[in-house]
């Protein structure tokens, strides 16, 4: 992480698609795309393997404990399992999503490659690369925040004397000795470690789109601000850079098309879970949780945030710098210029006065509003539970 906060070299910058590298190390790791080398029978038992695990295996694991177990569990367990059992369910939708559309990933990458033949002198070019250090930084950060709460509730739970995610065993009993405790817990970690990878892999690929898209649409409006600023050029130069700027903004228009699909149905399930899971894990936290619980569900809570908050916030900041670009088209110097440039000028202003803007499977749209409303849902569902006073019960 250190390298990607230095000033690099002029001639060891980063390119766009490059935003998405240790992205790609890990869907290698987890089998959603072939190595290097292309697919062998090792790599393809390992990638079924864990396909099995991640979706079959674990949410219906879950759900057996949960139903099976109901009387036997403390609420505070029995409400763990509960948000861990919405989550293992909502997992293979967004895996599903995202497999579906992997196609698009390589079309992206080509989008991200033609846009950098624009970026021709140095400067772009550095801006380019810090935009892409943001995005490997952002999932580094991601990386450790979630395995951070994995490790926490491992250690915490099995240091209270339970399995950390009651996942079901025909095989082993963790009540029977401290030693099948440890066994029961270390293959739960296992199983989790891998439907964790790739949950933060889904969680952070809208982030790591919409902050390299943010980076072009500002490299497009400095673009903007110089046009017709070098009294040297003739007006068919001014014209050639205005139509290179136009074509600038139809790519970003077509990328943000690209992304659509893979990002909204995800977010959609990803806002209906963070409604439910961290209405749960509230009423677990204020209610029944003891000190170690509360410590994993702290933490948990902060991963539920974590999901959703950055791209909302992002998808604000996308839609002011489409703003902030049609203000720039407008106060360009385009003032004696030719006619046939202000008719290219203002075909250019009205296609960038639409801003882009991302929906939740086309039911509400992305951003921190709904975000917060979302938080609101699950905070009143907490003070309707304590009215009724299931906490004293």
């Amino acid at each position: 992480m250190l390298n990607l906060l230095k000033e690099p070299p002029p001639g060891n910058l980063m390119s766009s698609p490059e935003a998405f590298k240790y992205m790609k190390y890990t869907m290698i790791l987890m089998g959603w795309i072939p190595p290097q080398g292309g697919w062998t029978a090792s790599s393809i038992i390992m990638s079924t393997f864990i396909v099995a695990i991640s979706v079959v295996y674990v949410p219906i694991g879950v759900f057996i404990t949960f139903f099976v177990e109901l009387k036997t569990l403390s609420p505070s367990e029995a409400l763990s399992v509960l948000q861990v059992a919405l989550n293992a369910m909502g997992f293979p939708l967004k895996l599903l999503f995202f497999r579906l559309y992997m196609w698009r990933f390589y079309k992206i990458e080509k989008l991200l490659g033609r846009m950098d033949e624009r970026c021709i002198d140095s400067t772009e070019r550095s801006e380019v690369h810090r935009w892409v250090a943001r995005c490997n930084i952002a999932y580094l950060i991601y990386q450790f925040i979630y395995i951070s709460y994995t490790i926490s509730t491992f250690l915490t739970a099995t240091y209270s004397g339970v399995v950390p995610w009651n996942i079901y065993n025909p095989f082993i009993d963790w009540r029977e000795s401290t030693r099948n405790l440890w066994i029961d817990s270390v293959l739960e970690l296992m199983f989790i470690i891998g439907i964790v990878i790739q949950t933060y892999m889904i969680d952070v690929f809208p982030l790591l789109y919409g902050l390299i898209l943010r980076a072009h649409i500002k490299l497009l409006r400095q673009r903007v601000e110089k046009l017709c600023l070098d009294p040297s050029q003739t007006d068919d130069e001014n014209n050639e850079e205005l139509e290179n700027c136009i074509e600038d903004h139809k790519l970003i228009l077509e990328y943000a098309s690209v992304i659509r699909p893979v990002i909204e149905p995800a977010i959609l399930v990803q806002f209906m879970l963070v409604g439910l899971v961290l209405g749960i894990s509230l009423i677990n936290l204020y209610l029944f949780a003891d000190t170690w619980a509360k410590l994993a569900i702290a933490a948990y809570i902060v991963v539920q945030i974590v999901q959703t908050f950055p791209f909302c916030y992002t998808c604000d900041l996308i839609r002011e710098d489409c703003e902030s670009l049609a203000v720039a088209i407008f106060h360009s110097n385009w003032k004696g210029s030719s006619r046939r440039y202000r008719s290219s000028l203002i075909y250019f202003l009205q296609n960038a006065q639409r801003t882009i803007s991302f929906s939740a499977g086309s039911v509400f749209p992305i951003c921190l509003n709904t975000n917060i409303r979302v938080a609101k849902l699950a905070f009143s569902v907490v003070t309707f539970v304590k009215h009724l006073g299931l906490g004293s019960r």
